[in-house]
């Protein structure tokens, strides 16, 4: 159960810690005085969506944190799913912060946790009922949801639900199938055309349109490049006048060598002339291969060939890539695509066989969660009768109506199987069952709620149930008997309401007290539990103005004496 709440910070409650117990729990106060507060910071711990806004005004963060004691083993296993460290020895605890720079800080176990494993923990320590609920319980979607939860199904659903997540898979593919195989004889063309165009072309390498650009730009500067190489080769090594450095050089070796003869130092001198004429020699050799073309005869027959082949390569890069390396892998996955053209029919051949298998397999399954929540359905369906026939609505007929969908005698699937499930009620005599929505008012339709979480506190799993102003739209002897509802509840899990019913609070075995303080000229939310002659005050506070009489206070405790003469029926 919540053994302890505190809240940090959260509009006009400041800093509130709450300790609450097992069994039936009430909280009441006048209406402004942070009720909601309680609520909101426990939505805080469901993983709710959190505006900045809740952070009390001044103040760099809000918090809130709460302690369960006696957690049972599911919750346990959940953690365990969800990679989330515990201690059964110890009460399980788990916390959110907000602030205003929008950081969301939780923890589980004082460790750090995600907002998915706060949502699927919570919800398992948690369950909420609200004006809200009430709402979204007239969209039938929700009904489907509501019986599975009594049935406890959900091994047969997630079961099936494997099965149709393949099934959706296979038929997914058929689709796509189906919709190339339309198309299927243009593609053909398209992709054969495409292929051909780019193996014809015969692309090398993903350097070849760089090499092309600089042998291109080469063969422009054909004329210059030849005709200074050639200066370059005939200033340094040969000339036709047989005047070039190098043979310069031989003669000034020649000379130097007969003058070794009178001065042996001058032999060095010829040595490193010798060694500067081999470099000479080896630069004329590299000019006239720079301006050479490797056995082209014609540069300006070959720069046309070049600029043809580079038109082409981005004549088919504009086509299918910026790069020739994006034209092959289009290339290759035309050729997938013309492959899987041409193997389509036997693929969808065997989709179609996998998807009849799996049709049937889902079907199966599905029929066995048919039947389960038939069953469910007629047992549940005379709980929740039941229970509004003690709730003041002597003429109800209530029935859950469970439908297969079919079209053409065929099953119509959906992720939850091929039941059409919605509540029916008649909340009159003489009138036919019809949709929630058409016949249920607020108070009626609170009721239903009531009703159904009654039938289903032993089902869902959590061990702590709120109600938020469940006695909207009753009054009197209804309340009263709501009262002994919550109570009966509060059996099996722990209840914690907020209500503005006297007669409802009267049931608790705890009462808690929500009131408005001003403290330093700013208003500040507090909660304490009151004691039996606290209880009486505050219940005549509700039955009565502003003014209390002798009468209101006697109607208090005569409405306690009450309730606890009812609990003993």
């Amino acid at each position: 159960m919540l053994e302890f709440l505190h809240i940090e910070n959260i509009a006009v409650a400041k800093n509130i810690d709450i300790n609450f117990n097992n069994g039936f729990n009430v909280l009441t106060g006048e209406t402004g005085a942070g009720k909601s507060i309680i609520i909101d910071s426990i939505n805080m711990l469901l993983g709710a969506k959190v505006s900045r806004d809740i952070i009390r005004y001044g103040e760099s963060r809000a918090v809130v944190s709460a302690l369960f004691s006696s957690v049972n083993d599911g919750v346990y296993e959940l953690c365990d799913e969800l990679g989330v460290s515990y201690d059964k020895d110890d009460m399980l605890s788990i916390s959110r912060t907000v602030t205003q720079e929008g950081k969301n800080i939780i923890k589980i176990n004082s460790r750090p946790a995600t907002l998915t494993q706060l949502k699927t923990i919570g919800t398992r320590l948690f369950n909420i009922h609200g004006q809200n609920e009430n709402q979204s319980f007239l969209n039938k979607s929700s009904h489907i949801l509501m019986l599975d939860e009594y049935a406890n199904c959900n091994e047969q659903l997630s079961e099936y639900k494997e099965l149709y997540q393949n099934l959706s898979s296979v038929k997914a593919e058929i689709s796509v199938l189906y919709e190339e195989s339309k198309q299927k004889e243009m593609m053909v063309d398209i992709l054969n055309y495409q292929i051909k165009e780019i193996n014809s072309a015969k692309l090398k390498s993903c350097d070849e349109e760089e090499k092309l650009i600089e042998l291109k730009k080469k063969l422009k500067g054909a004329e210059h490049l030849v005709k200074q190489s050639s200066i370059v080769y005939r200033a340094l090594f040969k000339s036709e006048s047989g005047i070039s450095a190098s043979v310069l050089i031989e003669k000034a070796v020649d000379a130097l060598e007969r003058l070794s003869d009178f001065d042996p130092s001058v032999e060095e001198m010829a040595e490193k002339l010798k060694t500067f004429n081999f470099e000479i020699e080896d630069i004329a050799e590299r000019a006239r291969e720079f301006g050479s073309f490797d056995g082209i005869s014609d540069p300006q027959k070959q720069l046309q060939i070049v600029e043809d082949r580079l038109a082409l390569i981005n004549k088919l890069e504009k086509k299918y890539g910026p790069t020739i390396d994006d034209v092959i892998k289009f290339k290759n996955e035309a050729e997938e695509k013309l492959s899987r053209f041409e193997s389509g029919e036997e693929r969808l051949e065997e989709l179609k066989s996998e998807y009849r298998t799996l049709y049937q397999k889902c079907c199966e399954k599905a029929k066995k969660l048919h039947q389960i929540r038939l069953n469910s359905a007629s047992v549940l369906s005379e709980l929740v009768k039941n229970a509004l026939l003690f709730l003041d609505m002597p003429k109800v007929q209530f029935k859950i109506d469970v439908n297969e969908v079919k079209k053409d005698d065929k099953h119509i699937l959906s992720s939850l199987g091929y039941d059409d499930v919605e509540f029916l009620i008649s909340t009159n005599p003489g009138e036919e069952l019809a949709s929630m929505n058409k016949i249920a008012s607020g108070g009626e339709l609170a009721r239903i709620m009531l009703a159904l979480k009654s039938a289903l506190s032993d089902k869902n799993g959590a061990q702590t149930v709120i109600f938020d102003e469940i006695d909207t739209g009753v009054s009197g002897s209804t309340s009263q008997k709501i009262g002994v509802k919550l109570y009966n509840i509060a059996a099996t899990a722990q209840v914690i309401c907020v209500t503005h019913s006297a007669q409802i609070a009267a049931f608790a075995n705890y009462h808690y007290f929500i009131k408005k303080n001003e403290i330093d000229g700013r208003a500040e939310t507090s909660i304490s539990i009151l004691n039996e002659n606290e209880r009486i005050d505050e219940l005549a506070r509700i039955i009565g103005g502003i003014d209390l009489t002798k009468n209101q206070f006697a109607a208090a405790r005569e409405l306690i004496e009450q309730s606890r003469l009812l609990l003993k029926q």
